[in-house]
């Protein structure tokens, strides 16, 4: 049986343009490093006395993937910590998820070799070419290989497990804060915005 639109679990398209443009973060961060300079045309960058301009595109755009890290690291760590209406599991086995990161680190070398801000068929060609791999990204369904994620201690894990009370065994794919292995000890199952999340149980006070 073939599904052309198949309904799978991704993560909602909001929090997938998020993750997305936070990945790309150190990319924008080379490309505003490479545009401060006093031959750029466009907003005047740090003292007087310096004398460098930096374009409004290599503003722009550091911005957006800047706020898109600070948002989604803070979001992902409270996610990952405790969130109500989880089911407890545990553990049969445990595969981290492990992308590929030559996807990711071929862009960068763009960045440092064969792109400026410095005409219109540049910035059309970058903002081409990154709404393209967004829908790559969108379609396979890989946001969550996001290596700013491993910075932050965020992995991707396979999950073979079972819910407590239950024998029968499920598999997922889920985002886990630490190294996630097998274990009989309980913790919780929880799918948000579109994303399986596993975090600690929460103890209860004395």
């Amino acid at each position: 049986m073939i599904k052309h639109k198949p309904k799978e679990t991704a993560p909602a398209l909001w929090l997938e343009a998020i993750v997305f443009m936070s990945s790309y973060y150190p990319l924008f961060l080379i490309l505003f490093i490479r545009d401060v300079d006093e031959s750029t045309v466009g907003i005047q960058f740090g003292l007087d006395s310096w004398s460098v301009n930096v374009s409004f595109w290599a503003l722009t755009l550091l911005t957006l993937s800047s706020f898109s890290t600070l948002i989604i690291g803070p979001l992902m760590r409270k996610l990952l910590t405790h969130q109500e209406g989880g089911h407890a599991i545990k553990v049969e086995g445990a595969d981290q998820v492990r992308g590929d990161m030559l996807n990711y680190t071929l862009p960068f070398l763009i960045g440092l070799f064969a792109f400026d801000y410095n005409s219109w068929q540049s910035i059309s060609s970058l903002l081409i070419f990154l709404m393209f791999i967004f829908s790559f990204v969108h379609k396979e369904q890989i946001s969550l290989l996001n290596p700013m994620f491993l910075l932050m201690g965020i992995r991707l894990y396979n999950i073979k497990y079972k819910e407590v009370g239950r024998e029968n065994y499920s598999q997922k794919i889920v985002l886990c804060w630490g190294k996630l292995e097998k274990s009989d000890i309980k913790i919780e199952l929880k799918e948000t915005v579109g994303i399986h999340f596993v975090f600690p149980e929460l103890k209860p006070k004395d």
